[in-house]
């Protein structure tokens, strides 16, 4: 079991674990993730270590709250406590290599990805500036950007009141396509990276292949093993079927199939909402299972 060292919200809806787990600091790669099972009749879910140190045998997981299992471990657990399982590293790492200059790109908690891929590639030589296209609530690691690459850039707007997740979608989608393409055309980036939602990353691509930009994307469909046995992580990717948590998670942009993967992402919207709402009522009866 994995004890949690530290836990604290560093945004709203984000909650940072620091968690003991050694034989994961010591093999993981910027690029790669875990599923962690939290609870004994919970599910498991997959996250990416954002930080780490191989010697102390700390990794750190950021989670944003955005259906039961996420909100349970937020309720739930406190520093002290133990994880069930974690597993991992999974994934392919990050490929770490001079590409000259990036522009890396986070939508919402994608830039929690983006951290450790963009602070390895700016150490190994290129020059990376980072983007996040986020709520102002929402704005993550921005002082850890800003001393990891050569520049960091924030698209970040208020929420208006009865603002929902719609409206503040499209917010992010203008406000993004708008920063990229001007990003694009003073900085000239020779590689676009991004992570984010599957229709974020739709339609910033659709800015980026205008000017012919070589773009990698962190996909992140519907995952259960992250092993490849379940074939729930399946995209279609140059034609053939591929498996994010194995093939992956970066693909090329220009060969994902995006409409099959943004519709896929929303098969199950119905029953996490049943699920969130039926942990809800148990809190509030004052009980949780």
């Amino acid at each position: 079991m994995y004890e949690i060292l530290e836990k604290r919200e560093i945004a709203a809806k984000n909650v940072l674990y620091k968690i003991h787990a050694p034989h994961i600091a010591k093999k993981v790669k910027p690029g790669q993730f875990v599923v962690v099972r939290a609870f004994e009749n919970g599910e498991r879910i997959p996250l990416t270590p954002v930080m780490w140190d191989p010697e102390e045998g700390w990794i750190v997981l950021v989670v944003f709250i955005r259906g039961k299992t996420t909100l349970r471990m937020s309720v739930e657990l406190k520093e002290g406590d133990k994880i069930l399982n974690i597993a991992g590293p999974l994934g392919n790492p990050a490929p770490m290599k001079k590409f000259g200059k990036i522009l890396a790109i986070g939508m919402m908690t994608g830039i929690v990805e983006v951290y450790p891929i963009a602070k390895a590639w700016q150490e190994i030589g290129n020059e990376v500036i980072t983007l996040h296209i986020a709520p102002e609530p929402m704005v993550l690691l921005k002082e850890e950007l800003e001393s990891a690459v050569s520049k960091h850039v924030i698209e970040s707007f208020p929420l208006r009141e009865g603002m929902g997740m719609p409206e503040i979608f499209k917010e992010l989608v203008v406000r993004g396509q708008a920063k990229v393409r001007e990003l694009i055309e003073k900085e000239k980036p020779d590689l676009v990276f991004m992570v984010g939602p599957a229709g974020g990353q739709k339609a910033i691509f659709e800015v980026v292949k205008e000017y012919g930009i070589p773009m990698e994307v962190d996909l992140h469909p519907i995952m259960v093993d992250g092993t490849g046995m379940c074939g729930a992580c399946r995209v279609t990717v140059g034609g053939e079927v591929k498996f994010a948590c194995v093939d992956g998670p970066s693909f090329d942009a220009y060969e994902v199939n995006w409409d099959e993967l943004v519709a896929r992402s929303g098969f199950y919207t119905d029953l996490e909402r049943k699920a969130l709402e039926d942990y809800l009522a148990k809190l509030q009866q004052g009980g949780v299972q």
